[in-house]
């Protein structure tokens, strides 16, 4: 997640994350996954994306607050998301298998943006019917913290239960939502990195490890880390110690099945700003390693389809209201 600007109307984003967890585990041996997939005709702007093992799609979220449209593996797509009562931006995209539902990081840019000192825009988690793509709930998450300076939900997560969870990059914060509605503040950056919290993820044995990142007047990464925060117990979180060089922050990140964590560096249109880099770890992230790095054109996250290939959607934030957009396989 980093800076944003309103420019005629679009969303110039630096972000956050979407991911495929560890639930993904079967797929057709038949299906040719392409490098590239182009998409043409549409002003998505997206900042998010998500595999879906159930038909071998992509959804990309919007910035420029459409809807959420579903990708098939040739590029044709089509508009997947209805029924909000008004337009939002998206972000970080979730699938939850278990439940049947899309659970999406939604906020309002234009509020954020518009230069009015009494609006400082608002978090919503959205949760959409993943056959129907229509929208069953949209819960607002800026009451619970009303003293923040301004609200963006980032990225999401799901966890063995059903709570999930939203980062918010302005308020400094990871919200959980249950399965029954109950919303609370669930974390709070305290750990001394002076940054939003942006992407997330999930892990089986009962953990998230969050993103930290701050940005510089460039709007280039200067602050970083990652914190591992037990879903039962958030006090006793703490920073993941990064054993070896090569780590240069998060954006987007996912947990693969195979238990790594694979995270995208974006640093704009920065020379070899931008990298696909792999993680992993033997203590449960209490430590972990840089065991794969490949520099990749600027993107914001990554997803993973079934048996671990990683796809990124390519985003430098400079033409929010260009047409075709890219979802390309990145290998280490």
């Amino acid at each position: 997640m980093k800076k944003i600007i309103i420019i005629t109307g679009a969303i110039l984003v630096i972000a956050t994350s979407c991911k495929t967890t560890s639930n993904s585990k079967k797929t057709n041996s038949n299906i040719k996954f392409p490098n590239t997939i182009t998409i043409d005709g549409v002003k998505q702007n997206p900042e998010g994306i998500e595999f879906n093992k159930n038909d071998n799609t992509f959804f990309l979220s919007s910035l420029n607050a459409g809807p959420i449209i579903k990708v098939n593996l040739d590029g044709t797509f089509k508009p997947f998301t209805s029924g909000e009562p008004y337009p939002m931006s998206t972000a970080g995209i979730q699938v939850d298998y278990k439940n049947n539902r899309l659970l999406v990081a939604s906020f309002n840019g234009m509020e954020l943006y518009d230069k009015d000192p009494t609006t400082k825009g608002m978090s919503n988690l959205r949760i959409y019917n993943l056959e129907t793509g229509i929208m069953e709930k949209d819960i607002n998450l800026s009451s619970l913290i009303p003293d923040a300076d301004a609200y963006f939900a980032n990225d999401i997560a799901v966890d063995s239960k059903g709570n999930v969870y939203i980062s918010d990059w302005y308020a400094r914060a990871v919200y959980k939502v249950e399965m029954n509605g109950n919303k609370s503040v669930f974390w709070s950056n305290e750990t001394g990195i002076p940054s939003g919290v942006n992407g997330l993820d999930f892990h089986p044995d009962g953990y998230l490890v969050v993103s930290l990142v701050n940005v510089n007047e460039k709007g280039l990464y200067a602050d970083y880390g990652l914190v591992k925060i037990p879903v039962n117990d958030p006090k006793s979180a703490k920073k993941v110690t990064i054993s070896n060089s090569g780590f240069t922050g998060f954006d987007g990140m996912i947990f693969t099945s195979k238990g790594n964590l694979v995270g995208v560096t974006n640093n704009g249109t920065s020379p070899g700003g931008n990298t696909l880099i792999e993680l992993s770890s033997k203590n449960g992230w209490e430590s972990a390693k840089v065991i794969n790095s490949k520099l990749i054109p600027a993107s914001t996250t990554v997803t993973a389809t079934s048996d671990n290939k990683n796809y990124v959607i390519n985003q430098d934030f400079t033409k929010p209201m260009k047409e075709t957009w890219v979802i390309q396989q990145i290998k280490f």
